[in-house]
Protein backbone atom coordinates (compact mmCIF):
# COMPACT_ATOMS: atom_id res chain seq x y z
CA UNK A 1 0.00 0.00 0.00
CA UNK A 2 2.18 2.69 -1.24
CA UNK A 3 0.76 6.90 -0.57
CA UNK A 4 2.12 10.16 -0.26
CA UNK A 5 5.74 10.02 1.16
CA UNK A 6 7.60 12.25 3.41
CA UNK A 7 9.76 14.62 1.44
CA UNK A 8 7.48 14.47 -1.71
CA UNK A 9 5.12 16.95 -3.38
CA UNK A 10 3.03 16.10 -6.85
CA UNK A 11 5.83 16.95 -8.35
CA UNK A 12 8.68 15.64 -6.66
CA UNK A 13 10.21 18.61 -4.82
CA UNK A 14 10.86 17.96 -1.58
CA UNK A 15 8.47 20.24 1.49
CA UNK A 16 10.37 22.32 2.98
CA UNK A 17 10.18 24.69 6.54
CA UNK A 18 10.03 28.47 6.18
CA UNK A 19 7.55 31.00 5.77
CA UNK A 20 6.31 29.82 2.33
CA UNK A 21 6.58 25.90 2.29
CA UNK A 22 6.11 23.66 -0.85
CA UNK A 23 2.94 22.27 0.41
CA UNK A 24 1.17 19.13 -2.26
CA UNK A 25 -2.10 19.73 -3.51
CA UNK A 26 -4.46 17.24 -0.98
CA UNK A 27 -5.85 15.25 -3.96
CA UNK A 28 -2.38 14.12 -4.56
CA UNK A 29 -2.41 11.83 -1.42
CA UNK A 30 -4.05 8.21 -3.04
CA UNK A 31 -7.03 7.45 -1.92
CA UNK A 32 -6.70 3.73 0.29
CA UNK A 33 -8.02 1.50 2.88
CA UNK A 34 -6.29 0.92 5.84
CA UNK A 35 -4.03 -2.45 6.25
CA UNK A 36 -2.59 -4.24 9.39
CA UNK A 37 0.85 -3.53 7.75
CA UNK A 38 2.45 -0.68 9.97
CA UNK A 39 6.27 -0.70 10.10
CA UNK A 40 7.93 0.29 13.86
CA UNK A 41 9.58 3.39 11.76
CA UNK A 42 6.45 4.18 10.54
CA UNK A 43 4.08 7.04 11.05
CA UNK A 44 0.52 6.68 8.96
CA UNK A 45 -1.32 9.90 8.40
CA UNK A 46 -4.97 9.25 7.21
CA UNK A 47 -7.02 12.74 5.65
CA UNK A 48 -10.22 12.49 5.86
CA UNK A 49 -13.86 14.14 4.82
CA UNK A 50 -16.38 14.47 8.02
CA UNK A 51 -19.23 14.59 5.62
CA UNK A 52 -19.64 11.22 4.49
CA UNK A 53 -23.32 10.21 3.02
CA UNK A 54 -26.27 9.62 5.22
CA UNK A 55 -25.93 5.84 4.52
CA UNK A 56 -22.15 5.92 5.71
CA UNK A 57 -22.65 8.15 8.89
CA UNK A 58 -25.26 5.63 10.22
CA UNK A 59 -22.75 2.84 9.51
CA UNK A 60 -20.23 4.81 11.38
CA UNK A 61 -22.24 5.59 14.39
CA UNK A 62 -23.54 2.49 14.89
CA UNK A 63 -19.83 1.47 15.56
CA UNK A 64 -19.86 4.02 18.65
CA UNK A 65 -19.91 3.47 22.39
CA UNK A 66 -22.16 4.55 24.66
CA UNK A 67 -20.67 7.07 26.00
CA UNK A 68 -19.55 8.63 22.70
CA UNK A 69 -23.28 8.59 21.81
CA UNK A 70 -24.66 10.42 24.94
CA UNK A 71 -21.75 12.99 23.71
CA UNK A 72 -23.14 12.97 20.23
CA UNK A 73 -26.45 13.46 21.58
CA UNK A 74 -25.47 17.21 23.28
CA UNK A 75 -24.11 18.66 20.27
CA UNK A 76 -26.55 21.85 19.99
CA UNK A 77 -26.21 22.18 15.75
CA UNK A 78 -27.16 18.68 13.62
CA UNK A 79 -23.67 19.50 11.57
CA UNK A 80 -21.22 19.61 14.57
CA UNK A 81 -23.23 16.13 15.76
CA UNK A 82 -22.62 14.36 12.42
CA UNK A 83 -19.19 15.95 12.40
CA UNK A 84 -18.46 13.83 15.71
CA UNK A 85 -19.88 10.59 14.51
CA UNK A 86 -17.86 10.81 11.54
CA UNK A 87 -14.78 11.96 13.52
CA UNK A 88 -14.76 9.18 16.00
CA UNK A 89 -16.06 6.45 13.90
CA UNK A 90 -13.38 6.83 11.49
CA UNK A 91 -11.09 6.17 14.09
CA UNK A 92 -12.50 3.14 15.33
CA UNK A 93 -12.55 2.13 11.87
CA UNK A 94 -9.10 3.06 11.22
CA UNK A 95 -7.98 1.28 14.60
CA UNK A 96 -9.86 -2.00 13.96
CA UNK A 97 -8.52 -2.54 10.59
CA UNK A 98 -4.97 -1.75 11.85
CA UNK A 99 -5.78 -4.19 15.05
CA UNK A 100 -7.76 -6.77 13.02
CA UNK A 101 -10.71 -6.01 15.50
CA UNK A 102 -14.33 -4.87 15.33
CA UNK A 103 -14.32 -1.20 15.39
CA UNK A 104 -17.54 -1.65 17.69
CA UNK A 105 -15.25 -3.60 20.11
CA UNK A 106 -12.39 -1.05 20.59
CA UNK A 107 -12.36 0.89 24.00
CA UNK A 108 -10.55 4.26 24.71
CA UNK A 109 -9.31 6.02 28.12
CA UNK A 110 -8.03 9.51 28.42
CA UNK A 111 -4.48 10.05 29.64
CA UNK A 112 -3.69 12.40 32.43
CA UNK A 113 -3.90 15.12 30.37
CA UNK A 114 -6.76 14.44 27.68
CA UNK A 115 -5.35 12.32 25.01
CA UNK A 116 -6.77 9.37 24.02
CA UNK A 117 -5.68 6.10 24.49
CA UNK A 118 -7.00 2.26 23.54
CA UNK A 119 -7.74 0.37 26.76
CA UNK A 120 -8.58 -3.20 27.23
CA UNK A 121 -6.21 -6.26 25.87
CA UNK A 122 -5.48 -3.77 22.92
CA UNK A 123 -3.68 -1.24 25.21
CA UNK A 124 -1.03 -3.75 25.15
CA UNK A 125 -0.75 -3.80 21.67
CA UNK A 126 1.80 -0.42 21.51
CA UNK A 127 -0.20 1.47 18.94
CA UNK A 128 -0.35 5.16 19.56
CA UNK A 129 -2.59 7.57 17.49
CA UNK A 130 -3.69 10.89 17.71
CA UNK A 131 -6.39 13.02 15.23
CA UNK A 132 -7.37 16.54 14.82
CA UNK A 133 -10.18 18.19 12.91
CA UNK A 134 -10.69 21.49 11.89
CA UNK A 135 -13.50 22.71 9.54
CA UNK A 136 -15.03 19.35 7.97
CA UNK A 137 -12.36 17.75 7.88
CA UNK A 138 -9.71 15.57 10.05
CA UNK A 139 -6.17 14.07 9.80
CA UNK A 140 -5.37 11.11 11.55
CA UNK A 141 -1.90 9.58 12.45
CA UNK A 142 -1.11 6.25 13.59
CA UNK A 143 2.26 4.96 14.78
CA UNK A 144 4.16 2.52 17.24
CA UNK A 145 5.33 5.14 19.23
CA UNK A 146 3.98 8.83 20.46
CA UNK A 147 2.44 10.68 18.07
CA UNK A 148 0.97 14.11 17.57
CA UNK A 149 -1.23 15.82 14.52
CA UNK A 150 -2.81 19.12 14.10
CA UNK A 151 -5.00 20.41 11.38
CA UNK A 152 -6.25 23.90 10.64
CA UNK A 153 -8.58 25.54 8.01
CA UNK A 154 -6.52 28.52 6.72
CA UNK A 155 -10.28 30.82 6.41
CA UNK A 156 -10.71 30.88 10.43
CA UNK A 157 -10.50 34.24 11.68
CA UNK A 158 -8.04 34.57 14.11
CA UNK A 159 -6.00 37.84 15.26
CA UNK A 160 -3.06 35.82 14.34
CA UNK A 161 -0.40 38.63 15.27
CA UNK A 162 -1.53 38.60 18.48
CA UNK A 163 -2.03 35.46 19.41
CA UNK A 164 2.05 34.93 17.52
CA UNK A 165 3.27 36.88 20.27
CA UNK A 166 1.73 34.55 23.09
CA UNK A 167 2.93 31.26 21.24
CA UNK A 168 6.22 32.12 19.56
CA UNK A 169 9.76 31.63 21.50
CA UNK A 170 11.70 35.07 21.65
CA UNK A 171 13.53 33.98 18.54
CA UNK A 172 10.46 32.66 16.51
CA UNK A 173 8.58 35.91 17.40
CA UNK A 174 11.59 38.22 16.40
CA UNK A 175 11.94 36.07 12.49
CA UNK A 176 7.76 36.38 12.88
CA UNK A 177 7.70 39.76 12.55
CA UNK A 178 10.58 40.30 10.04
CA UNK A 179 8.57 38.68 7.42
CA UNK A 180 6.81 40.46 4.96
CA UNK A 181 3.18 41.01 5.53
CA UNK A 182 1.91 38.61 2.45
CA UNK A 183 3.86 36.07 4.33
CA UNK A 184 2.73 36.35 7.92
CA UNK A 185 -0.36 34.70 7.94
CA UNK A 186 0.57 31.05 6.03
CA UNK A 187 3.61 31.35 8.24
CA UNK A 188 1.53 31.62 11.23
CA UNK A 189 -0.88 28.74 10.72
CA UNK A 190 2.49 26.72 9.31
CA UNK A 191 4.20 27.62 12.84
CA UNK A 192 0.88 27.04 15.41
CA UNK A 193 0.29 23.76 13.52
CA UNK A 194 3.83 22.20 14.28
CA UNK A 195 3.56 24.08 17.82
CA UNK A 196 0.00 21.83 18.49
CA UNK A 197 1.39 18.80 17.08
CA UNK A 198 4.67 18.61 19.24
CA UNK A 199 2.52 19.40 22.56
CA UNK A 200 0.11 16.46 21.47
CA UNK A 201 2.97 13.87 20.97
CA UNK A 202 4.01 14.83 23.87
CA UNK A 203 0.68 14.17 25.91
CA UNK A 204 1.40 17.03 28.68
CA UNK A 205 -1.34 19.17 27.27
CA UNK A 206 0.19 22.83 27.25
CA UNK A 207 1.20 22.81 30.72
CA UNK A 208 4.86 23.63 29.32
CA UNK A 209 3.68 26.81 27.26
CA UNK A 210 3.81 26.50 23.60
CA UNK A 211 6.40 29.54 23.72
CA UNK A 212 8.67 26.69 25.25
CA UNK A 213 8.31 24.53 22.36
CA UNK A 214 10.96 26.55 19.54
CA UNK A 215 10.34 24.52 16.50
CA UNK A 216 9.24 26.72 13.89
CA UNK A 217 11.42 29.34 11.53
CA UNK A 218 14.56 27.18 11.34
CA UNK A 219 17.00 27.74 9.09
CA UNK A 220 18.68 24.74 9.50
CA UNK A 221 16.15 22.35 9.16
CA UNK A 222 16.68 19.00 7.66
CA UNK A 223 15.20 19.07 3.38
CA UNK A 224 11.73 17.46 4.49
CA UNK A 225 11.37 20.38 6.85
CA UNK A 226 12.19 18.56 9.70
CA UNK A 227 13.05 19.99 13.11
CA UNK A 228 14.35 18.02 16.19
CA UNK A 229 13.85 19.07 20.13
CA UNK A 230 14.62 17.36 23.22
CA UNK A 231 11.86 17.64 26.27
CA UNK A 232 12.62 17.85 29.93
CA UNK A 233 13.65 14.47 30.30
CA UNK A 234 16.28 14.43 27.37
CA UNK A 235 13.95 12.37 24.72
CA UNK A 236 14.39 13.47 21.19
CA UNK A 237 10.98 14.27 19.66
CA UNK A 238 10.74 15.59 16.05
CA UNK A 239 8.00 17.56 13.59
CA UNK A 240 7.41 18.71 10.24
CA UNK A 241 4.85 19.95 8.05
CA UNK A 242 2.32 18.45 6.00
CA UNK A 243 1.49 18.45 2.31
CA UNK A 244 -2.06 19.39 2.55
CA UNK A 245 -2.77 21.84 -0.55
CA UNK A 246 -3.80 25.15 -0.10
CA UNK A 247 -6.35 26.36 2.67
CA UNK A 248 -4.80 23.96 5.01
CA UNK A 249 -2.01 23.32 7.17
CA UNK A 250 -0.90 20.92 8.87
CA UNK A 251 1.33 19.10 11.20
CA UNK A 252 3.13 15.82 12.12
CA UNK A 253 5.16 15.25 15.45
CA UNK A 254 5.86 11.74 16.99
CA UNK A 255 8.76 10.78 19.61
CA UNK A 256 12.52 9.97 17.88
CA UNK A 257 14.16 11.43 14.78
CA UNK A 258 14.17 7.64 13.03
CA UNK A 259 10.24 7.83 11.42
CA UNK A 260 9.24 8.23 8.20
CA UNK A 261 5.66 9.19 7.21
CA UNK A 262 3.48 8.14 4.81
CA UNK A 263 -0.23 9.37 3.75
CA UNK A 264 -3.37 8.85 2.13
CA UNK A 265 -7.23 9.94 1.63
CA UNK A 266 -10.00 8.04 3.78
CA UNK A 267 -12.54 6.70 0.79
CA UNK A 268 -15.21 8.78 1.18
CA UNK A 269 -17.78 5.00 0.88
CA UNK A 270 -15.67 3.42 3.57
CA UNK A 271 -13.33 0.26 3.50
CA UNK A 272 -15.40 -2.16 2.24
Amino acid sequence: MSGVEEGSRKDGHSVGDGAKPRMAVAGAWPIAAPTPDLADREAQVWWADLRPPAARLRELAATLAADERERAARFRFPEHRERFIAGRGLLRELLGRILERPAAALRFIQGAHGKPMLAGEEAAVGLCFNLSHSGDRALYAVARREVGVDLEVMQRTVAYAGVAERICSPREWTVFQALPTEQAREAFFTCWTRKEAIAKALGDGLASGLRALDVCFHEDAEPEGRVRLRDRQGREWSVLNLPLGSGWRGALAAAGVDWRWRGWRWPQAGCD
